[in-house]
């Protein structure tokens, strides 16, 4: 009952979300998982053996009312994996690169426009979630430096965290919950939850916060 119940949740889902509903039924019957949308003008690549799974409902290239749908793309690699535990929305101009063997965990919130998420170990993202336009996440360096055989390291987005214009998140950082990010910061070490992070690279600003 539980699983027909969710079908329909997700089915009625597609069907009220302007989505571009062909793609939407190739890439739900090849992943085997109903609940995602994909809109116009999404370029995806996926390998027999990667996944979208969870409890949640995926949206890929939402736009705003009066703008267009600008091109996106997603890539999943052998044996990636993409988890969305709960509804998360990521706008159009997005690239997407889940490389093999890696996972990407979404909980609940959105993505504005413009991302780029380049996944290579594990990339973690929490519940009520506001990211804005022209980020930048990424868990790897792709070449060594100096002999340094850490390239890549996982990240993690707490909840509630609010990611802003332009940011650009870097491998092994954990943003505590509850944090704000500074337009245009370059986040390369930890941000304690409650915390608002600013500059190039990203140094705590103000403890104690809140925000809405």
């Amino acid at each position: 009952m539980l699983i027909i119940k969710k079908n329909l949740r997700c089915i009625r889902n597609i069907l009220f979300s302007k989505c571009n509903f062909i793609q939407t039924m190739i890439l739900g019957f090849r992943l085997k998982n109903a609940c995602i949308a994909v809109f116009p003008n999404v370029h995806v690549s996926i390998k027999p053996t990667s996944s979208i799974t969870g409890d949640g409902f995926l949206k890929l290239g939402a736009k705003w009312d009066g703008l267009r749908y600008l091109s996106s793309e997603i890539k999943l690699g052998k044996k990636a994996k993409i988890i969305v535990n709960g509804d998360f929305k990521i706008n159009t101009g997005f690239h997407i690169s889940v490389n093999e063997n890696a996972t990407l965990i979404l909980g609940s919130g959105y993505i504005n426009n413009n991302l780029t998420l380049d996944c290579f170990d594990s990339i973690s993202i929490g519940n009520n979630v506001a990211i804005s336009k022209g980020v930048t996440i990424r868990d790897s360096d792709d070449h060594a430096i100096n002999g340094n055989t850490t390239i890549s390291s996982p990240i993690v987005i707490g909840n509630h965290v609010w990611v802003g214009l332009n940011v650009t998140i870097l491998k092994g950082v954990h943003i505590g919950d509850g944090s704000v990010i500074a337009a245009g910061a370059v986040v390369t070490k930890n941000v304690p939850e409650n915390s608002l992070a600013g500059g190039v690279p990203a140094k705590i600003i103000k403890s104690g916060i809140t925000w809405k």
